[in-house]
């Protein structure tokens, strides 16, 4: 077992590496944000309503990848999911900065079916299905989704700051969406 372990971490380490080095020099282990946003116009509806939504689905994504840190089975899913958890709390507050000077105020915790989701998946055992279930629909499902929604909403905001996050984010998720791709073709072979 332990040895299987190793050789998937061997093989999931050079997409980490390689994915690290793709994303936006602010998101790199050790980096600190170095913005400071202030908002010049008022949210559309369209926009307020895209920010709350990613606001949440950011919350909903550090919880999630907290619990794989400690059920992960495999050192590439924990790896991965701390990675998430890096990388989506600085989204998360880059996004509550930009929130904040448009007068919009952050969620309040989790809607009802990500909280019975995220329960759901707490009572799993520790296991090689609660694994693979991660990256299949954390790692790969919710970033198609996330990626696809964030691609819409960038022709349709108009707020230079809301933008310019949208675009680091992209960039982000697909990294992600890569590493989990590739730490699921290593579990399957």
């Amino acid at each position: 077992m332990w040895l299987m372990n190793l050789k998937l971490v061997l093989l999931a380490l050079p997409v980490f590496v390689a994915g690290c080095s793709l994303l936006p020099p602010d998101m790199r282990m050790g980096a600190a944000p170095s913005r400071v946003v202030v908002a010049s116009t008022p949210f559309t509806a369209v926009e307020r309503d895209f920010v709350t939504r990613v606001a949440t689905k950011e919350v909903y994504e550090i919880e999630v990848s907290k619990l794989a840190v400690e059920k992960g089975m495999t050192p590439a899913v924990r790896d991965f999911a701390q990675t998430m958890v890096s990388h989506h709390t600085r989204m998360s507050d880059e996004l509550i900065e930009i929130m904040s000077a448009h007068g919009v105020p952050p969620p309040k915790g989790l809607p009802a079916d990500r909280a019975t989701k995220l329960h759901r998946l707490a009572a799993l055992p520790k296991s090689d299905a609660f694994d693979s279930g991660f990256i299949r629909v954390v790692g790969i499902e919710d970033h198609r989704s996330a990626i696809a929604m964030f691609e819409k909403a960038r022709a349709q905001v108009r707020d230079r700051d809301l933008r310019a996050y949208i675009d680091r984010s992209l960039t982000i998720m697909r990294v992600h969406l890569t590493m989990a791709q590739n730490v699921a073709a290593s579990m399957a072979g």
